[in-house]
């Protein structure tokens, strides 16, 4: 029998540490390749397997990421605050299905629940256009969540949807859940944050700035591509496009809070252990919602199902275990927090240069388990494309053959190549924009979108005969394209 325990252990012992380096080359690998430049942490049965960093918090200054470099999580706060309303009602001090009304009293819409706002079922509107006039008339003015309401009075908005015929993913309604908790319980939302979740998980590299424009010494520089067709990094901080209002808002409860890979470890193990929610309010988090007619509350994306409970998304994977995360997305950052439940796996990343970290997440899920898995590939849209815009013709060409006889070399997407070959023709690059629906249309040759968008291109470029030809294919290949059919009508 003792030598059965031995043996036994041996193996588990063997099988982690196999599993521990294949992690590691796995994200050597992606670094490498310029796919992951962050901070990274896994456990396995709960217990850390690996936990390493990538490449620089500041790159101009050659600074190194390490275990006290902070990131902004993004939505992953999300999870944050659906808990932060979980715990007031297992407190009995809220009802999940109570209006928004009883609680923010010049709330516009009687039949929006808390529920709602937490499923992201609510049919308010998202508060990118919500402010553009106050903008105007104050410039100066930094907008916060308690000046949402207000807003959506004086423009009379009206909701986008009954609430819970639709799922929309919406910050506004994580605003307004936060300050559902400063109502309740009287303090600030960053007050309650860290009296009853970042103390109580033991959380001391984790807060929510009171103004996110200044960065502790510790917190990591953003970069990002500044277009589609670029291979070179930049910090976010020279960037010229970005949304107005991000500019000039601090809001909360969406995203926002600052912390480190350890922290958020700490933080799942203290939420899944129930030292944060009862185990009845956390399965309530993990429950997918439902619609008003009864469907899961869910989207597609990555090939996946993916259901969206209050504050948490879920998928089952090919093992038909369940998995929980949430991820986030800033210009020049992405985070992500991955459970599988039925294993006690974790997967946390964050990243400040924007690395896809859901695919590489759910890969490192299966390396863990030495089952087979995919390594992410560089973007072939995007390595096209500098060729094109640094006068490589030739060789982008080139690149597109060899890619067609060897397809599992890059990472090849429709939606990349419709929307680099788009860029390119605003930018008055019609040349290259051509050229690259041409190379799409190959890659894709049964996609009625990229002839549509092939068609559009050549319209512009005033390649009328060209256009129409692609507009014809556009339509044989998909009957229904009714764009196709009233611009050949209108061009016949």
């Amino acid at each position: 029998m003792k030598k059965q325990i031995v043996l036994y252990f041996t193996v588990l012992l063997f099988t982690s540490s196999i599993s521990a380096q294949e992690i590691k080359d796995f994200f050597s690998t992606l670094a490498k390749k310029d796919l992951f430049n962050g901070s990274v942490l896994i456990s396995k049965s709960g217990e850390n397997v690996f936990s390493a960093f990538y490449g620089y918090s500041n790159i101009e200054k050659k600074e190194k990421i390490n275990e006290k470099s902070q990131f902004t999580i993004a939505s992953v706060s999300k999870t944050f605050t659906a808990v932060a309303i979980l715990q007031l009602k297992q407190k009995g001090k809220l009802n999940i299905n109570d209006p928004v009304q009883k609680y923010l009293l010049d709330f516009p819409y009687p039949n929006v629940s808390i529920r709602h706002l937490l499923s992201h079922t609510s049919g308010v509107v998202p508060y990118y256009r919500l402010f553009d006039k106050a903008i105007k008339e104050k410039p100066e003015k930094i907008f916060s969540n308690e000046d949402i309401i207000p807003a959506l009075i004086e423009n009379k908005v009206q909701l986008s949807f009954a609430p819970g015929d639709k799922w929309e993913y919406n910050n506004v309604n994580y605003c307004l859940a936060a300050l559902i908790v400063e109502k309740i319980a009287g303090i600030s939302f960053r007050d309650y944050l860290e009296k009853n979740i970042f103390e109580p998980a033991k959380m001391k590299d984790s807060f929510l700035p009171k103004n996110r424009r200044l960065k502790t010494p510790n917190q990591v520089e953003l970069y990002t591509y500044p277009n589609l067709y670029s291979t070179n990094l930049v910090n976010v901080q020279t960037l010229n496009e970005t949304f107005l209002i991000d500019e000039k808002s601090n809001f909360y409860g969406p995203g926002g809070i600052v912390s480190t890979a350890q922290d958020l470890q700490k933080y799942q193990k203290a939420l899944f252990s129930y030292k944060l929610l009862g185990k009845k309010e956390l399965e309530e988090a993990l429950t997918p919602a439902k619609l008003n007619n009864g469907t899961i509350a869910s989207y597609r994306a990555y090939d996946k199902e993916i259901a969206y409970g209050l504050g948490w998304q879920t998928y089952t994977n090919d093992n038909n275990e369940k998995i929980v995360f949430h991820d986030g997305l800033n210009t020049g950052l992405t985070s992500i927090l991955m459970y599988n439940i039925t294993r006690n796996n974790t997967v946390i990343m964050l990243s400040n240069t924007a690395s896809p970290v859901f695919v590489t997440a759910n890969e490192a899920l299966k390396i863990i388990e030495n089952k087979p898995y995919k390594m992410p590939l560089q973007s072939l849209s995007r390595v096209y494309g500098s060729l094109l815009e640094s006068g490589n013709k030739e060789k982008a060409n080139q690149l597109i053959e060899e890619y067609l006889k060897k397809p599992d070399s890059y990472e090849a997407s429709e939606r990349d190549f419709n929307r680099l070959g788009y860029q390119f023709l605003r930018s008055q690059k019609t040349d290259n924009s051509l050229l690259t629906f041409a190379s799409a249309a190959l890659i894709f040759p049964n996609s009625s979108n990229v002839y549509d968008s092939y068609g559009e291109a050549l319209l512009q470029s005033g390649k009328k005969e060209e256009a129409i030809k692609m507009y014809q294919k556009s339509v044989e290949l998909n009957p229904d394209n009714e764009n196709g059919k009233k611009v050949l009508k209108e061009l016949l």
